[in-house]
């Protein structure tokens, strides 16, 4: 009971405190106390406006550096491309010959015109080379 009727009491001052910085309920207070309460106030005041520049500074920042890389990324991608531009054979490999050559496959499927043509070897027997019955006697 002793407790509850402490813990009540600290409830009630920490009410009447809170309204006080509210502005309500200074009817009754003497001068040392409102300028105590000034006081109280305007360190709130100045560790809230700290806050406020610190967090506005970190934003800052991040956007800054995320403002670099991008800059840098657009770098890289122009040189890659004027570098494209002038050189048709740039960046070509035989990873881009094959994935042309699947692309091709589909279009076998679609012509039945279109010829394929192999290269193979030719068949030279009989095109002149034959033995002439040469013989040894």
């Amino acid at each position: 009971q002793n407790t509850l009727n402490h813990l009540k009491e600290i409830n009630q001052n920490l009410r009447k405190e809170i309204r006080q910085r509210k502005g309500e309920e200074l009817e009754g207070m003497e001068i040392k106390e409102l300028r105590g309460l000034e006081q109280t106030l305007e360190e709130s005041l100045r560790i809230v406006r700290q806050r406020k520049y610190h967090v506005i500074a970190t934003q800052t920042d991040t956007y800054k550096k995320k403002l670099k890389s991008t800059r840098e990324t657009y770098r890289a991608l122009m040189h890659e491309l004027e570098m494209k531009d002038e050189n048709p054979n740039y960046g070509f490999s035989a990873e881009n010959h094959s994935r042309i050559y699947e692309d091709s496959i589909p279009m076998t499927n679609d012509c039945p015109q279109m010829f394929s043509f192999r290269v193979v070897q030719p068949n030279l027997l009989g095109l002149g080379y034959e033995s002439h019955d040469l013989s040894l006697a």
